[in-house]
């Protein structure tokens, strides 16, 4: 099923060959951003950026953000997991694009089409607790904080691992349908 979401600022819709090279400038970012190491690496080479966009896991919904006005992609959101009642939440944005309610946006149109086209039950996400731009994002949503833990997805330059606390959130469907959030 082809996906093509708007709201006033953002087109949310399926990747294409030739969104490569944007998505490769995001995740270039992403990599040195001070929260690189709370994260899975995301792959920042010509090869493997082209290979997510044309062979995307089948388990998962993975959007291009573009800015409306100029067409570009500017990040990334998807909808990944196997169960067909309850997906995982993740985004990003190039840092030019972040603080500007852009994450909000995108996440609300996403949920949105996930509850009433994919017919989830609920909605997880996490993040790193330092991570509080994130944090803000999940709550306004109406996502409810459910558990902390502590991951490591990197090493340090001595080789051992990058720990840091994280939170766990969910989002039900009947939560959101209630709250209404419009975009």
């Amino acid at each position: 099923m082809t996906v093509s979401l708007k709201t006033k600022r953002l087109l949310i819709r399926d990747f294409t060959p030739d969104d490569w090279s944007d998505l490769m400038e995001v995740a270039m970012d992403k990599s040195v951003s001070e929260y690189a190491a709370y994260d899975p690496p995301f792959p920042t080479s010509e090869k493997e950026v082209k290979d997510i966009i044309e062979h995307p896991a089948k388990t998962s919904q993975f959007f291009a953000i573009c800015e409306t006005a100029s067409g570009k992609v500017i990040g990334y959101i998807s909808l990944n997991g196997e169960n067909h009642e309850e997906r995982n939440l993740v985004y990003t944005l190039h840092s030019r694009f972040q603080g500007k309610g852009l994450a909000i946006e995108a996440s609300i149109a996403v949920i949105d089409y996930a509850f009433k086209n994919l017919n989830l039950k609920k909605i997880t996400s996490s993040t790193a607790n330092v991570n509080y731009a994130s944090v803000r994002v999940l709550l306004y949503l109406g996502f409810i904080k459910t558990g902390e833990h502590t991951a490591s997805f990197s090493l340090n330059p001595e080789g051992k691992p990058v720990e840091f606390s994280g939170s766990s959130y969910v989002l039900e469907k009947d939560s959101w349908i209630n709250t209404q959030l419009l975009i």
